[in-house]
This record gives structure tokens, C-alpha cells and sequence, in this order.
């Protein structure tokens, strides 16, 4: 899937969203404080901390949510169907990812290491036992967060910022 983030004249941000089935999606962030939109939060640290069914797994796996639109492309028929059966099935991974991202936001706000610490402490908050998620894996993500909150900064109306989400949820 291929994702690309741009301004809103308004300040927030959008994000065009290329699925591999050919549709195309507009996502319409809910930016909260911070420099970089949440939403590409969202990817970049789901993306690194290995979050398949997360917010970008889950619209690559076919879920819509209200903030997205169809821009163009053939939608399944049972669309809706298979949208709530992959949010239901996602339900725990999705609140994972908030409150993980909510850890990377903080960090790159804050100009400050996204720890060990606070990753297990955001574990926690969903799971029971240790966090997966090594010290190295939290220091990529908020690294590629800071580069992308200095390209997002520089960014001019016409531009855009575009990523790769290729992460596939283990078949069962």
C-alpha cells in the first residue's frame, strides 16, 4: 500500500492512501498538538515496532473508518461487513497502537528517547506480560519521527511525503 501526506490549508494533514486493490482512500487526519499529524505517527511507528494490525494494517487489510473516504476504485460488496470483522479482529492491536503512538508522539514533542520504560508502560495498558519491544526498535522509530517532523516542517502546500506500508499480518 502507498501513502502519501500532505497539508490541508487549514493546517491539519491528509493522506491519499493507494491500496493494493486499486482503491483509492482519502484519510483525513484528527491532528492533536504536536508538529507531525497523527496519523503519520501512526504508520511510522506501527510500521517499526512491527503493529500489523494496527491503523495502517488494518485499512490495508480493507477497514474503513469514518475519517476516510473513497476517492476512486471498486469497493468489495460486503465492504462493511468485512470492515467490522477486521476492526473486531484488530480491536486489541488498535488500541495498542494508540497508546504505543501516544508514547512516539510524546517523544519526538519532547525531543526526548522514547524508553524502554514507557514502551512496557503502554503495554501494559492493553496486555499482561513483557513488552516485545526492544530499546533499538524505539530508537528507529522516533528517529525516522524526527526526520519526518523536519520534512514536515519544510513541506510546501504542493508537496507531499510518501511511504510504503507493507507489513503482512502471519497467516493462521
Amino acid at each position: 500500500m502507498h501513502v502519501e501526506f500532505s497539508k490541508r490549508p487549514d493546517g491539519g494533514s491528509l493522506a491519499l492512501i493507494d491500496r493494493d486493490d486499486g482503491v483509492r482512500l482519502r484519510l483525513r487526519s484528527y491532528d492533536r498538538t504536536g508538529e507531525v499529524p497523527h496519523d503519520a505517527v501512526h504508520l511510522v511507528g506501527e510500521r517499526a515496532l512491527g503493529l500489523t494490525g494496527g491503523l495502517w494494517g488494518s485499512i490495508a487489510a480493507g477497514a474503513v473508518f469514518d475519517s476516510v473516504e473513497v476517492v476512486s476504485g471498486t469497493l468489495r460488496h460486503d465492504r462493511q461487513r468485512k470492515s467490522d470483522a477486521i476492526r473486531r479482529e484488530n480491536a486489541e492491536q488498535l488500541r495498542l497502537a494508540e497508546t504505543v503512538v501516544g508514547v512516539l508522539q510524546q517523544s519526538i514533542d519532547r525531543d526526548g528517547p522514547a524508553t524502554k520504560a514507557a514502551l512496557d508502560e503502554a503495554w501494559g495498558i492493553t496486555r499482561t506480560g513483557a513488552s516485545p519491544y526492544p530499546a533499538d526498535r524505539a530508537a528507529t522509530a522516533v528517529g525516522e519521527l524526527r526526520e519526518l517532523r523536519r520534512r514536515w516542517r519544510d513541506l510546501a502546500p504542493e508537496e507531499t511525503i510518501p511511504y510504503d506500508w507493507d507489513l503482512r499480518r502471519p497467516r493462521r
